[in-house]
Order: C-alpha cells, then structure tokens, then sequence
C-alpha cells in the first residue's frame, strides 16, 4: 500500500471510529446527567443537538486531517514537518472549540463534552500516525 493510500485510509477509518465510539460516549453522558423530568415538557429537551455538535466537531476534524497529505511533499520531509502536518491544524481547532464552549467559565460538563468530542479523534489519529512512521520509515 502507497503511503497516499494509507494516509486516505487512515482519514477515513479514524472519522468512522472516532464517530461511533463519540456518540456512544455522548450517549452515556446524556444518560448520566439526565435530571427528572417532573411533569412532561411540551418543547423538546434538545438533546439532537449535542449529537449534531459532536459528528459536526469530527467531520471538522477529519477535513483539517486533510493536511496531512503535505506530508507527502517533499519539502514537509521530517520527523517535526511531519507531525506539523499531521497534528498542526487539529490542535489549533481544539483550542478553538474549547474556548468557544467554555466562554470563561470552566465546569465539569464542557470539559466532558470536550474529551467526548476530541479524544477518540486524537487517539486513534496518533495511533495511524505512529503507524505511518513504522511501516514507511
């Protein structure tokens, strides 16, 4: 397998199972956090937009991943250029989001929401990087 294909392949695999295992997550945490419902609510509880926000953030992720294809070229050769082109716009997203739903005020809840949204990306994206790094070097 070419190292265009593999990094293609990579993209691909990490959106799928960081998806799945993402909803999951958010699902147990919606569950756990759920308060009593006293009587029943006429508006919906909104719950369809959390989902939406965590394959929304991956999505988002996975078209930043693209980036890592310019490690392909020739200039971007290196164990640091390399990672850059991995990891460099990624990060900057992270950082992006999680000032965005903070907004100041840190709690136990964002900081979950954030780990849901991010951390199965981010490991299983290192995992096909340290991979690349095995099988082509």
């Amino acid at each position: 397998m070419s190292k265009k294909k593999y990094i293609l392949w990579s993209i691909l695999k990490t959106w799928l199972i960081s998806t799945v295992i993402s909803i999951i997550l958010i699902i147990i945490f919606m569950a756990l956090t759920r308060e009593p419902v006293r009587e029943h609510p006429r508006n919906c509880n909104m719950s369809g937009l959390a989902y939406a926000f965590v394959v929304f953030w991956i999505f988002f992720l996975n078209i930043l991943s693209f980036g890592s294809l310019f490690s392909l070229l020739k200039s971007f050769h290196g164990k640091v250029k390399e990672a850059l082109c991995w990891f460099l716009l990624p990060v900057i997203s992270s950082v992006f989001y999680y000032c965005m739903v903070v907004d100041g005020k840190i709690n136990r809840d964002d900081i979950a929401l954030f780990l849901i949204t991010y951390l199965p990306w981010f490991c299983i994206w290192l995992f096909y990087y340290s991979r690349l790094n095995s099988r082509f070097k």
